[in-house]
């Protein structure tokens, strides 16, 4: 599980408090943060009454992406909106879910519902939703259901200059597990010229600094986020930092970070697995 949340009773009551600090810090965030937001209650209701295993996809069809749709359509952008009233309608919503769960290719739309309806189940599931979920277990696919990694995050060090043990974020059920500093989750690249990293800079520097772990600065706006990448798949995956932010809850803040998600696009890089939003 990630940290901050691990130990939590009630894990949504901690993301929405801190998705409601970000959307009044970001306003570019506004309509990200807003339809997390607008989740949270079926989130909550969702996991009230938590199925067994072997009826995690009929539970979430019949209970959890009606409301999923609903949620969406009321705060989602109009785009996003349209698109999953139109596949509500459609057939094959068994197989739009169980796609996740098998680590299909999936079209944006099916991604976005099979995630938003199924992950929270998984992750209150623990690791019953490996009974439910194909995929590789190594290194870099998460020990419980074989999902891939939604980002990295690190735990607080002690010191000031000192990055902490690094952890994935499964995407899927929301379990964590270690992994080395010097590493690609995306393809394993494990030379360290090979894996630039960048932080955001301060307003009087250049956007964002290659390999800079600058000391902290007041006016940035995300001092605690990096941005993981790797030269050989030309992917990344953005790192939190719990020693620069405690107040932090990974999977909330990798949402409400677009500029550094738009400057790592910008330069090349492609996300090594969107997050619930699609990017």
């Amino acid at each position: 599980m990630e940290p901050a949340i691990a130990s939590r009773h009630d894990p949504w009551a901690e993301r929405r408090r801190r998705a409601e600090e970000l959307r009044a810090r970001h306003p570019f965030a506004e309509e990200v943060l807003r339809l997390f937001l607008s989740l949270v209650p079926v989130y909550e209701a969702a996991c009230s009454e938590t199925p067994p295993a072997s009826e995690v996809v009929s539970y979430a069809r019949e209970h959890v992406l009606p409301r999923v749709v609903d949620a969406t359509v009321a705060a989602g952008p109009e785009r996003l909106a349209q698109s999953v009233a139109a596949r509500l309608r459609a057939p094959g919503l068994d197989d739009l879910l169980a796609g996740w769960l098998e680590c299909a290719e999936q079209p944006p739309v099916d991604r976005y519902l099979a995630r938003a309806s199924l992950d929270p189940l998984l992750e209150a599931l623990g690791p019953a939703a490996a009974e439910v979920c194909t995929g590789p277990r190594d290194d870099r696919h998460c020990p419980s259901c074989g999902g891939p990694p939604q980002l990295s995050w690190y735990a607080a060090s002690g010191e000031s200059l000192v990055t902490g043990r690094r952890q994935l974020l499964c995407a899927r059920c929301g379990t964590g597990w270690p992994y080395a500093h010097l590493g690609c989750p995306a393809c394993g690249e494990s030379a360290g010229g090979r894996l630039p990293v960048f932080r955001e800079a301060s307003p009087s520097q250049e956007n964002l600094v290659v390999r800079g772990l600058a000391a902290e600065d007041e006016s940035l706006m995300f001092p605690h986020l990096r941005i993981d990448c790797c030269d050989s798949c030309h992917r990344y995956l953005l790192g939190v930092d719990m020693g620069r932010d405690a107040r932090a809850l990974p999977i909330v803040d990798e949402l409400a970070a677009l500029p550094l998600h738009l400057e790592a696009q910008e330069r090349g890089y492609q996300k090594a697995v969107a997050n619930l939003m699609g990017f």
